[in-house]
Formats: structure tokens, C-alpha cells, sequence
């Protein structure tokens, strides 16, 4: 079971650094990201991406209401790069000397409260340092992602970023490794996340056949395989689950290429099976493969998309080779702050569910929230 458990009320401005707990660090990282996000002017690419493909009004970066359902303060693109020995003494000048060990609860309150109210580069730098030393891994990765476009070293934040890479914690993992792809996409520590797809062989054909298609870093996890959890609901809801061994699988790589040679050979998979038609539900980059492949001719039925990042330049359906599109998210969906892309589609061909969770994932392959918030009646399954 995850360390981190599913938010519905998230801390929200000031008050997410108001204590150091598994819950509140969602939000913390979550302003983190933002900010990092504004920094590299990551929205404003997004939206001029769109604009290119005359597809912006398809598109929801934020996926928030308004600024006033998560306020995070306004900061602009900085070309300045900041040593970490200047911030470490104006922590020092602010916070006392005891606020560089990390575990001053009051710490991160006030230097929060001071970014809120005078937004600069140097102030939130300061709060990123502060935040590199958090007893939270998850925390500790948002600052070393949103801090690295305005570090002056940022060695030490990829130091901390393989670290994450490693953890065992499926959120602070896929936080870490998206964040690393994006700045190192060559690191070693990444080559363990994904691997080579299997032969696969041709199987008789059945009907109304739907597939799970994993995500990126997740060709090895047990939730989309036969036995895995969410597997094993899915099939209680549809018995048609293809579950033969040779079911489809990519390696998981975390790149475009990656993901335009997942898509070709689930095509390549589709016409060996004879199953043009077939229902597909993928997860994350996942779901940008079942996007991907329609683009690319593969006839399917529905397409049931979980916690898809949203490029709409890159990756978008051909309704033409599909019966209806679903969407089902998490509002500020941590892993995808940290991939850059937009939040959520909007565009009336795609029915968007977004479920009252905030920051996991994960959340939307599992068989408990899928039960909670009648998920399968949501997505018509």
C-alpha cells in the first residue's frame, strides 16, 4: 500500500507547507511542480504547441476551475541561475540556522508564506532549497525538478532524482523518472524501468476483446498482467479481458520514439489477431500509444484513456478509427506537472471524468477507486 494516501480536500496556498505528513507533501509538491512549470514557461510552450496544431481550445493545461481552487503564486520564465550558497544563507537570515537540517514544520510555513507574498525567483528558490532537505522523498523530488531551471548546480538535483528513481514507491518513482527523462533522457538509472517487448504470436481472433495497455516505466508491473488486481477486476466486468500470453506489451521507454514504435506494433498486433475493433483502455503514455495507433490506421472500438498526459500536437485520436473516447484523471495529476503536458482534453468527443482525487497517478487503475466512484458506469464498460 502506498505511503501516500488519496486526497480529496487538498492543503491548499500557504497552508499546504503548514505540516510535514503524507497527505499535505501531495499538495506541497504539487505547488512545487507548478512553479517549475512557470519557470521553464512549460504552460505557455503547451498552449502555443496547440495553437500550431490549431488545437487549443481542445485543451485544459491546468484542469482546475480557477486560480483560486489551487493558488500558486505567478512567477515568470527566468534565464538567472542561482548558487545554492546564496539561498542557503538567506535561510539562514530568515529561518535561523536550524531551518537547513529540514525538519522545522514552521520553516516551510514561513518561507511558503513569504513566496505568496512577494513572488520572485529568489523566494522561490529559497523554498526549493528548503524543500531539498524535506523528510518526504516526494517533496524532496518536486524541488529538485522545478528548482533545476534556475540551479546554478544542478548536479545535486539529479543526484536526488536517481535516488527517487529507485524508491519503491510507485508515486515518488514515476514523479522522479519522468522528471529525469526530461532533463537527462540518456541516464543509466532509467534503462531499469523498461524493457524490450516479447515475440508475440498469432492467436485466434474473439469478440468485443478489450486490452490493457501499461504506461511508461510500467511493462513490468503486475496491476495490467494476468493475476495483477486491476486485471482481475476488469475481467470480473468484462470476461472478454484479453489475458492469452502473447497479449500486447511495449517497453515503456520514456520518448516519442518509443512510443510511435509501441504504436506501430500494437497495429502490428491488432492485424496478426484479427481483432480490429477491440475495446482499449491504457494508462498514461499508455493511452498516447492507443491514440497514437488510431493515427496510424488501427481500427478499435472505445478507447478508455487513465491519467493521459495531455500533448495535443503529438498525440490525439482519429475518431475515425474509433467508436467513442473516455477520460478518466485525477485533478493535478503530479506525474504529468512533471511530464509538462496538459491536464486534461477538452473537446466534446473525448468524456472527460475527472474523479474527486488529486495528485496520484495511479489512482485510476485501482479496483477500490474504480468501485468507489462507479468508474465502469462512468466509462460505459
Amino acid at each position: 500500500m502506498s505511503r501516500y494516501p488519496y486526497v480529496e480536500k487538498p492543503l491548499k496556498g500557504i497552508a499546504s507547507f503548514s505540516r510535514i505528513a503524507e497527505d499535505s507533501s501531495q499538495s506541497q509538491a504539487a505547488v512545487l511542480l507548478m512553479l517549475g512549470r512557470q519557470l521553464r514557461g512549460d504552460d505557455a510552450a503547451t498552449v502555443a504547441h496547440a495553437r500550431a496544431a490549431s488545437a487549443q481550445r481542445r485543451l485544459d493545461v491546468t484542469g482546475l476551475k480557477g486560480e483560486s481552487e489551487f493558488p500558486v503564486p505567478k512567477l515568470r520564465p527566468s534565464p538567472v541561475r542561482l548558487p545554492s550558497a546564496a539561498r542557503q544563507q538567506s535561510l539562514r537570515k530568515w529561518h535561523g540556522a536550524r531551518a537547513l537540517t529540514g525538519e522545522r514544520d514552521l520553516a516551510y510555513l514561513d518561507c511558503a508564506a513569504r513566496l505568496y507574498k512577494k513572488p520572485t525567483v529568489e523566494t522561490a528558490a529559497d523554498l526549493f532549497e528548503l524543500c531539498l532537505r524535506h523528510p518526504l522523498p516526494l517533496v524532496k523530488i518536486a524541488a529538485a525538478t522545478a528548482y533545476f531551471p534556475v540551479s546554478a548546480e544542478p548536479g545535486r538535483l539529479i543526484k536526488i532524482l536517481n535516488a527517487g528513481v529507485r524508491s519503491r514507491e510507485t508515486l515518488e518513482r514515476d514523479v522522479a523518472a519522468t522528471a529525469l527523462a526530461r532533463i537527462d533522457p540518456t541516464s543509466p538509472a532509467l534503462r531499469f524501468l523498461t524493457r524490450a517487448r516479447r515475440v508475440q504470436k498469432k492467436r485466434a481472433s474473439k469478440k468485443r476483446t478489450i486490452m490493457l495497455v501499461h504506461g511508461t516505466w510500467a511493462s513490468d508491473a503486475a496491476w495490467w498482467q494476468p493475476g495483477g488486481d486491476f486485471h482481475a477486476f476488469i475481467k470480473s466486468l468484462r470476461s472478454d479481458l484479453y489475458s492469452a500470453t502473447d497479449r500486447y506489451e511495449w517497453s515503456g521507454g520514456y520518448s516519442d520514439l518509443a512510443r510511435s514504435q509501441a504504436a506501430g506494433s500494437l497495429k502490428a498486433w491488432v492485424d496478426d489477431h484479427a481483432e480490429g475493433g477491440l475495446d482499449l483502455m491504457g494508462h498514461s503514455h499508455g493511452a498516447n500509444v492507443i491514440m497514437l495507433a488510431t493515427l496510424n490506421g488501427t481500427r478499435t472500438g472505445k478507447l478508455i484513456l487513465l491519467s493521459c498526459p495531455v500533448h495535443l500536437h503529438k498525440y490525439f485520436p482519429d475518431f475515425s478509427n474509433c467508436t467513442s473516447v473516455y477520460s478518466v484523471r485525477v485533478k493535478l495529476d503530479l506525474v504529468i506537472l512533471a511530464d509538462r503536458g496538459g491536464q486534461r482534453f477538452a473537446d466534446p468527443r473525448i468524456k472527460e471524468n475527472v474523479l474527486p482525487i488529486w495528485f496520484n497517478h495511479g489512482a485510476t487503475h485501482d479496483r477500490a477507486v474504480w468501485t468507489k466512484y462507479n468508474v465502469a458506469a462512468k466509462v460505459a464498460l
